[in-house]
């Protein structure tokens, strides 16, 4: 409070230098100029008043009192100089004798009065201030006389007078400043008044309260004044020290909240630093303009898009930043957010240095604490690169619907999850019968054959391996709109479509080339079983050659016996004939299977073809516990066939039927039944057998290729299939069924229409049949040359046999022979080399062989036989067949 007593009287004292420097400042000129104004009019009056005097007198030719009244002047200290010039400018008086005779312009610059100069010469009345202020210059013209003509004004001078200024503006400031001295005076007494008057009565105990005041403010929280009394002192001491325990309790609470203030402010600065941090390293032009268009803040994305900084950018309008045009494409934006205050988004675009960008601008309102609107902040995302993206994404997409609706193969996109079809091509649409909408709609299932491994748990067995990210190849079956069940060979793939995982499966249809593979591998087989065929038929040629010479001996001896002997003996050979015959049938029946040779048709009874396929597959029935039973109808006609084909066809049934049974428990039955439907003009024949059967639902597919329902190894898959294609090439049908009382049922429906015998009667013997002819035999086994040679005898006929084929020769060269039986395959010489000696030797007797053999295999031997066109007996042969060929020949 020390610097209180001592600071109000300072106050005062400084007040009463101010107000001296006011009164300095302000006074001293308006008295200068009020003690110029004075002079001026004293200096008028006196100007015109010497004028008119001097005027007076010198017109009067007084001229001694004109120059008395301007030296008087010389007196007076108000007058500077005065001078009275004539009318050529020269100084006819002056207070400065000096200048008599001078001419006024030559004296005026030496007392620095040159401004008035002009104004003498041309005899013009004024006043003015002299330079610097310090002098009036008044100037007049006087009209002077001769001294002839008194009062007669003949020519005009000059009056100057100058009075000075300098004096009475220094009166004046001295007055000022004498005022302003006195109140300066009374005010420093004021100011020592005051300063008693605080030190004495209010600096003690306001510098106690200072002091408290000052320990407050250093920290010292439990600082109190102390002060008493009900002045405002003590009541100011008191609030005081109310105020100092608030303070307290308030810095405690102050320093608390400047704590956690303290703490909000770190955290909001570090708040600030991410959030700008995020704002600059965002790769979307980000920035702020307030309502009238100046910038607030651009990040630094900003910068390098515009190639400007934020220092030389914040602040300013747009227009100046970017050019009145280009703001003006903006502007309208913002304004549209302000006036709605919501966020918008708009699509602009933005000419830089490589050329036309878009931005997908979003803008939406800055609002102030009154929740006002006050700018726009904008985050723009260039677009540019997205659009040229999506602009050849489209083109690509183009390109792929156009590649994938031409594509040739049906083309499935599905649902990687559910395998829904979400997609197709038209190909797939065409090749199964549905238009899009109703492709979108199927399952797998309803494109399915519905039969295992083709239904719709299979495919997505398939589906979860591809999805998984497998590549699926596989062979489908498939069926379409109108029921039709064909093959695809199906592809799939995991692939990505517009972002989005699906499965894509390509379906080319392969039922062509199922069916060209089928009847290759049909082909296949035929070719493969007519390789064992012809392995088979070659080991047959050899056993059928050498059974069937000992089979002709037995036949013929036992027919001789039969011709020859007692009752006893006939019996006898009758069995051992029929026995032969047996053998010789089933030798047959091996050579007719394995001859592979083209179909032949001719007359065939059904019955026989049955009985002889029973005699190939009769031991395999018997030795399997199965029962034959046989229902062959008596009136069933022959028909016009291919007798080895259709007992191909007998055969596998009755194997099938025979196999079928195999792990049949209890009794085994095979029964097969032979009718003619005279109604339908067809010869029905079945083979049924008691076995498990054959499923209705395969009834159909037990007739395609390769399909079987055999264990692994017991059968092609072929049988039935060829064995219905010889049926159905013969105008028949071969079916199956499932009779009630269970087992399985083929049944074969033949045509039965004309037959054509072509077959010669047997001719009669005629008397002259039994003349005697001369016969050469030639084998090279002995019992079938003695046994032939026994033969023709008893025919009475002359016989000559040969073992060889050289042998022959020499007896054709040696006699003459009417009828040559010549074995075809014998060593040194066959049968065919012997035919074309002879041929060559004796034409004439070409005509009389007769070829004999066990062996037809032999499809060189089967050429020679028709190109010859000779007969042939083939071994076993029965003695009736050899005389009646003698017969025929030589008739």
């Amino acid at each position: 409070m020390s610097s209180l007593k001592f600071t109000v009287p300072l106050l005062l004292l400084v007040f009463a230098a101010m107000l001296s420097a006011v009164n300095l400042l302000y006074h001293v000129p308006q008295a200068e100029q009020v003690a110029q104004e004075d002079s001026r009019k004293r200096l008028a009056q006196e100007l015109s008043r010497l004028q008119s005097t001097l005027e007076y007198l010198l017109l009067k030719g007084d001229v001694e009192s004109a120059q008395y009244e301007i030296a008087v002047l010389a007196h007076n200290h108000d007058v500077i100089v005065a001078a009275l010039t004539d009318e050529h400018g020269r100084v006819s008086t002056a207070t400065r004798r000096a200048w008599l005779g001078r001419p006024i312009a030559e004296v005026l610059p030496q007392i620095g009065l040159e401004q008035v100069t002009a104004a003498l010469q041309q005899r013009r009345a004024g006043i003015e201030i002299g330079p610097g202020g310090s002098s009036l210059l008044g100037h007049a013209a006087v009209l002077i006389g001769r001294e002839r003509d008194e009062l007669r004004p003949s020519r005009s001078g000059g009056l100057l007078l100058a009075y000075d200024l300098a004096r009475y503006k220094a009166e004046a400031r001295e007055q000022v400043l004498q005022q302003a001295l006195y109140w300066a005076g009374w005010v420093t007494a004021l100011a020592l008044v005051m300063w008693a008057v605080f030190h004495f009565l209010l600096t003690r105990r306001t510098a106690r309260l200072m002091r408290a005041a000052e320990q407050l403010a250093a920290g010292r929280l439990d600082v109190r004044s102390g002060l008493r009394g009900d002045d405002e002192l003590g009541r100011l001491g008191r609030a005081f020290d109310a105020m100092a325990l608030q303070v307290a309790e308030t810095q405690t609470r102050l320093r608390e909240d400047l704590a956690e203030r303290s703490r909000v402010q770190r955290e909001l600065e570090a708040s600030d630093e991410r959030l700008q941090q995020i704002l600059n390293n965002s790769t979307a032009v980000i920035f702020a303009r307030d309502a009238e268009g100046r910038f607030l803040f651009v990040n630094r994305q900003w910068e390098r898009v515009f190639g400007m900084k934020s220092i030389d950018v914040v602040g300013r309008l747009d227009e100046h930043v970017r050019g009145e045009q280009r703001a003006q494409a903006y502007r309208g934006n913002d304004q549209q957010v302000l006036d709605r205050n919501e966020t918008m988004e708009f699509e602009e675009t933005l000419p830089l240095a490589d050329g036309l960008h878009t931005y997908i601008s979003i803008k939406f309102p800055l609002h102030d604490a009154d929740g006002a609107a006050y700018g726009v902040c904008g985050i723009a995302t260039d677009i540019t690169e997205r659009q040229r993206a999506a602009k050849a994404l489209r083109a690509s997409e183009a390109s792929y619907r156009a590649i994938f609706d031409a594509a040739e193969d049906a083309i499935f996109v599905h649902d990687i999850d559910t395998a829904a079809i979400v997609d197709v091509n038209a190909k797939a649409c065409e090749a199964f019968g549905y238009r899009r909408e109703e492709m979108l709609a199927l399952s797998i299932a309803d494109l399915s054959s519905g039969e295992p491994p083709y239904t719709q748990a299979d495919a997505m067995r398939h589906f979860a391996r591809a999805a998984a990210g497998e590549s699926m190849a596989l062979d489908w079956h498939g069926r379409t709109r109108s029921g039709e069940l064909r093959w695809y060979e199906v592809f799939g793939k995991r692939v990505t479509i517009d972002g989005r995982a699906r499965l894509l499966t390509l379906a080319r249809d392969i039922t062509e080339r199922k069916r060209a593979q089928a009847e290759l591998a049909r082909q296949r087989e035929s070719s493969y079983q007519r390789e064992k065929l012809a392995a088979l038929g070659s080991l047959l040629a050899g056993v059928a050659h050498e059974l069937n010479n000992p089979l002709s001996v037995v036949v013929a001896r036992a027919v001789l016996l039969e011709e020859q002997g007692n009752l006893k003996t006939q019996l006898a050979a009758s069995k051992i004939r029929s026995a032969a015959e047996r053998c010789a049938r089933i030798v047959r029946t091996f050579l007719a299977m394995a001859r592979q040779q083209p179909p032949q048709r001719g007359p065939v009874a059904i019955n026989d073809v049955i009985a002889a396929a029973l005699d190939i597959a009769g031991y395999a029935l018997r030795a399997s516990g199965i029962t034959v039973q046989l229902a062959l109808a008596d009136d069933v006609p022959p028909i016009h066939a291919d007798a080895d084909q259709l007992h191909q066809v007998l055969l596998n049934l009755i194997i099938n039927a025979q196999q079928s049974l195999q792990d049949q428990a209890g009794a085994r039955r095979v029964r097969i039944a032979s009718h003619f439907e005279r109604a339908t003009q067809r010869l029905v024949v079945t083979v049924r057998d008691n076995g498990p059967g054959v499923p209705e639902a395969l009834h159909a597919r037990v007739f395609e290729p390769y399909f079987t329902t055999k264990p692994t190894g017991m059968g092609t898959g072929v049988g039935l299939a060829v064995s219905q294609g010889i049926v159905e090439a013969h105008g028949g049908s071969l079916t199956v069924e499932t009779p009630d009382e269970g087992g399985a049922a083929f049944v074969i429906t033949l045509p039965a229409g004309a037959v054509r015998d072509d077959d010669d009667a047997a001719l009669p013997l005629r008397p002259q049949d039994a003349l005697t002819r001369t016969v050469l035999v030639v084998d090279d086994e002995e019992e079938i040359r003695e046994t032939l040679a026994e033969i023709l005898t008893r025919a009475r006929h002359r016989v000559v046999t040969a073992a060889s084929g050289r042998e022959a020769l020499d007896r054709l060269a040696a006699q003459r022979c009417d009828v040559i039986f010549a074995d075809m395959r014998m060593p040194d010489l066959d049968g065919r080399a012997l035919y074309r000696e002879i041929e060559q030797r004796w034409p004439g007797l070409a005509a009389r062989v007769v070829f004999i053999t066990g062996d037809m295999l032999t499809a060189t031997l089967r050429e020679f036989v028709a190109a010859s066109g000779r007969p042939l007996i083939e071994k076993p042969f029965l003695p009736s067949d050899v005389r009646r060929m003698v017969i025929e020949l030589a008739a």
